[in-house]
């Protein structure tokens, strides 16, 4: 004959609760396992473009700085011809940048100074264009804010227009300067 039934141990009658809590434990760590994964990413992602965006705007800057040279030394002078880079502005029309075509070879000149480290292999060079401004006059010299002179005669403005690209053709900075 059989012993009278005994009453479980207690330790049998937990029914699962540990289980149930670790496995919720598990599931918060690994949410924030993705979380951080997924941050770095973003953060990775982030440094890039801010890259990117750094290489364009020096791209920019040369070929902008170069066309500055060539304005100086006297390499662009046919304006009259509108077409190459280089502009005559027309009141009426206005700014021929905004409406350029960059990817055209002959709507804009490409950058031709020293070699650009920063640009990668197989990257768009930097490209300008010059727009020669209505000549101003210039007001005369002033000394401790007392005017002398006369206001010179009317001088020559150039706007110079640069576009640079990053290494990999998602960020394009433009900068314009106006030179004398």
């Amino acid at each position: 004959m059989r012993p009278p039934f005994k009453p479980l141990n207690p330790r049998s009658a937990q029914s699962g609760v540990v289980l149930f809590v670790a496995l919720i434990l598990l599931l918060i760590l690994s949410l924030i396992g993705v979380t951080a994964a997924r941050l770095q990413t973003v953060e990775e992602r982030m440094a890039r473009n801010e890259d990117n965006h750094q290489l364009a705007e020096q791209a920019a800057e040369a070929a902008l700085r170069s066309a500055e040279g060539g304005l100086f030394s006297g390499i662009y002078t046919n304006f009259a011809a509108n077409s190459n880079g280089l502009y005559e502005l027309t009141p009426s029309a206005g700014s021929v940048a905004s409406s350029v075509n960059w990817s055209s070879g002959t709507a804009v000149l490409p950058y031709v100074g020293p070699a650009l480290n920063s640009v990668p292999t197989g990257a768009q060079q930097p490209k300008f264009l010059i727009e020669n401004l209505p000549a101003v006059a210039v007001p005369g010299q002033s000394i401790n804010d007392v005017q002398y002179a006369a206001p010179t005669t009317p001088v020559t403005v150039y706007r110079v227009t640069a576009m640079g690209q990053g290494a990999d053709s998602t960020s394009t900075t433009t900068i314009q300067s106006i030179v004398r």
